[in-house]
This record gives structure tokens, C-alpha cells and sequence, in this order.
């Protein structure tokens, strides 16, 4: 991967404005990372691996949104954000379509009596990759 940290700065002085003009979604997109550096979801990158002599380090940059309804922020980690035409999705190996057609999820709603939907919280955000220590 290219090295894209004038990229990522770029994003970060947009973020940085968006928080100046308003403290409040400051302080919930603070709230939403500390949540998410607490449960483990992330964990913070010591500073001597911010300038490694290899430069194998690569930044994905991320902005907050609100549900519409819920007023309840979400931030949104760009992969697909490219530097130099390249970007982390682009580089990753694609699996196959795994979701379901709406016409079999209906089929299927109709065969028993009762039906059960769930929402996973914070599903995107679990996913762990085990790799070796010096690829994190």
C-alpha cells in the first residue's frame, strides 16, 4: 500500500472542523471511540509503530454519521478511500455473495408461524483479523 498519510491528515483537518462547529458531535463521536477502544473493538497504535523504518503503515480514514431517526452517531471507517489509485478494499481478496435474496427471505417468512428478526450491535465493528503481530 502506498504511504497515504497526507491523505488521512486531509480527512482528519475536515473531521476537525466538523467537531469546531459543533461541540456535540464532538463529544459523541469521542464518546462512540472511547466505546470502542473500551470493549477492544480497536485498540490505540503505540507511537513507535507510527514511523516504522519498513513504512508499512497505512491510515483509514473515518467520519461520523447520525441515524436519521435514532439521533444516535455511527462512524464509518473509509476502506474504500484510495491514495495513488489503491485503497485497502481493492487490495483485499472478495468473498463470495453471501446474502440472501429478498424473494427467499419472504418464501422462507411464510413456512412457520412465528418470525424472529435481531440487530447485532456494533457487528461491523467485532470482526477480528489474526495475522501476525508485525502485519496489524
Amino acid at each position: 500500500m502506498p504511504k497515504n498519510r497526507c491523505m488521512a491528515e486531509q480527512r482528519l483537518a475536515s473531521l476537525h472542523r466538523k467537531f469546531r462547529k459543533d461541540p456535540g458531535f464532538y463529544e459523541d463521536y469521542k464518546c462512540f471511540m472511547d466505546n470502542v477502544i473500551e470493549k477492544g473493538y480497536a485498540v490505540r497504535v503505540p507511537d513507535d509503530q507510527l514511523n516504522r523504518a519498513d513504512a508499512r503503515v497505512s491510515y483509514i480514514p473515518h467520519h461520523g454519521v447520525y441515524h436519521p431517526k435514532k439521533r444516535k452517531i455511527r462512524v464509518v471507517f473509509d476502506c474504500a478511500a484510495s491514495f495513488q489509485d489503491q485503497s485497502l478494499n481493492s487490495r483485499l481478496l472478495q468473498g463470495p455473495d453471501m446474502t440472501n435474496t429478498l424473494v427467499g427471505v419472504l418464501l422462507r417468512f411464510r413456512e412457520e408461524s412465528v418470525a424472529m428478526m435481531a440487530d447485532i450491535e456494533s457487528i461491523f465493528y467485532q470482526h477480528r483479523i489474526i495475522c501476525i503481530e508485525e502485519d496489524r
